[in-house]
């Protein structure tokens, strides 16, 4: 038997090309790691590399902040040859188009959507340069494969949001888009993201979705949209600091009448929830605006019965023109466990508005629930508004913790016994000025006790915490 030198093995092991004799299924994995230039450039590597591009499951198109040789029409080309040169029988898992100064796209990138989808793409996202918004319009996507969807940067128009016929997408995202649209439609989809979108329908955008677990609205502009019933819903956020629209234009600075025709609902859906009729299956509940956007308190004239809700956050809107939207919040939250307040610094020119003393609001009203644990009011400083929140609260029973939002300081409120008094190293312990109360600051934590002080006391303890 003839001898072999362990140096001629090594020398035949140094030549042998062991990832090309990988099965085609793993190298694709690897491909799609690559950006689609990349991959394609791996046909040189070996007659085993030169068609695998053609039938790779996951392209990633990304020319952001990397330039691109040639003009725009050349990066164009090159996205329609890796689109249409693929192998007629091969699927595609995931398609990532990205790009920038692509002035000549919006003839294209709706057809590369659709070309994705025919191949039978299962996540698509679409971010195109953000200074060009091309129009995405044409008849409805059809895909029984399409799971998730991201677009960014884009109009769309009329039948594009309309997702009847794809009926395994679960997950849809849209930011800094503007839609031309009268419905979102989905009977498929679980999770809804709109971040900075602007509506631009003469009417109210309709949202139907009816099995949504989480939706995100934020940051959006335009109508606020009609959402109808979802009866899985878990978790919602709607988060509106830029309306133009849905405003009171008759209160003073910026805040809510409550009598003119636009706070109190008269106009084309007059006599039925806009927003929170929707939410009403929520467990948990964030509704955050400026007091000026009148359409959570004109909502309230219709006030579903949230029968699941836990956890529900508020902001200024709930307290202004005084607390009965706070009440009417509670009051429809029969299984609320915690309650979270972000409260904005008062303006001067609305503290008129305050009624003053909410003098029926002083006792607990019967329909609010038993079950709150917790309530936590966040705050840039205690001012006269704060001290009448707090007031109300005190009477529901429940603990309340008080939060400053610029440091993280915040007070604690009990019905436990009076902490001993004394000074430690981490710790500062100082007194209330009057009364039964005993306060103890310890680290960024400052404790009240027992009664619930008065505006100036929490002022003085606000000073000292300083």
């Amino acid at each position: 038997m003839p001898h072999t030198s362990k140096a001629k093995k090594v020398s035949y092991s140094s030549k042998e090309d062991r990832i090309s004799a990988l099965p085609d299924d793993v190298l694709h994995h690897v491909l799609g790691f690559l950006q689609a230039a990349e991959a394609v450039h791996t046909s040189v590597l070996a007659r085993r590399w030169r068609y695998l591009w053609k039938s790779m499951r996951c392209l990633r198109i990304n020319s952001i902040g990397r330039g691109h040789e040639g003009n725009d029409a050349s990066l164009s080309n090159f996205i329609n040859c890796l689109l249409l040169l693929r192998d007629p029988g091969s699927t595609l898992d995931e398609v990532e188009i990205e790009y920038d100064n692509l002035e000549d796209n919006a003839k294209w990138i709706s057809i590369w959507i659709r070309h994705a989808l025919s191949c039978q793409a299962q996540v698509l996202t679409v971010k195109p340069d953000s200074a060009m918004h091309p129009s995405l319009d044409g008849p409805p996507l059809v895909s029984r494969h399409l799971r998730r969807l991201e677009i960014s940067h884009v109009n769309l128009k009329n039948n594009f949001l309309d997702f009847s016929s794809c009926t395994a997408l679960e997950d849809l995202k849209i930011e800094s888009s503007a839609l031309q649209t009268s419905r979102i439609l989905s009977p498929s989809l679980k999770h809804l993201s709109m971040d900075g979108c602007i509506f631009r329908h003469h009417g109210r955008i309709r949202i139907s979705v009816p099995k949504l677990v989480s939706l995100q609205l934020i940051s959006f502009d335009g109508r606020a949209p009609l959402l109808e019933s979802m009866l899985s819903l878990e978790t919602a956020v709607v988060s509106a600091y830029i309306y133009w629209v849905d405003v009171c234009r008759e209160g003073v600075a910026g805040e809510c009448c409550g009598t003119c025709a636009d706070c109190c609902g008269n106009d084309d859906h007059n006599g039925r929830c806009i927003l929170l009729g929707g939410l009403s299956c929520a467990t948990n509940l964030e509704l955050i605006t400026t007091p000026g956007m009148l359409i959570f308190r004109r909502d309230l004239r219709w006030c579903p019965t949230f029968s699941k809700l836990k956890t529900l956050l508020l902001t200024d809107w709930c307290v202004q023109i005084n607390l009965r939207a706070l009440v009417c919040m509670l009051e429809h939250s029969p299984v609320l466990e915690n309650l979270i307040l972000q409260l904005r610094k008062q303006l001067e020119t609305a503290l008129a508005l305050e009624v003053e003393g909410n003098n029926g609001l002083m006792h607990k009203p019967a329909g609010i629930s038993g079950c709150l644990k917790i309530i936590k009011v966040k705050c840039l400083e205690i001012d006269d508004r704060v001290c009448k929140v707090l007031k109300f609260l005190s009477i529901l029973g429940t603990e309340i913790i008080i939060q400053r939002t610029t440091d993280g300081w915040r007070y604690l409120l009990s019905s436990q016994d009076p902490v001993s008094r004394g000074k430690e190293n981490f710790g500062v312990l100082m007194d209330v000025p009057s009364g039964d109360h005993s306060v103890s600051r310890v680290g960024e934590e400052l404790v009240l006790l027992m009664n619930l002080p008065t505006c100036d006391q929490l002022q003085e303890c606000k000073a000292e915490a300083c």
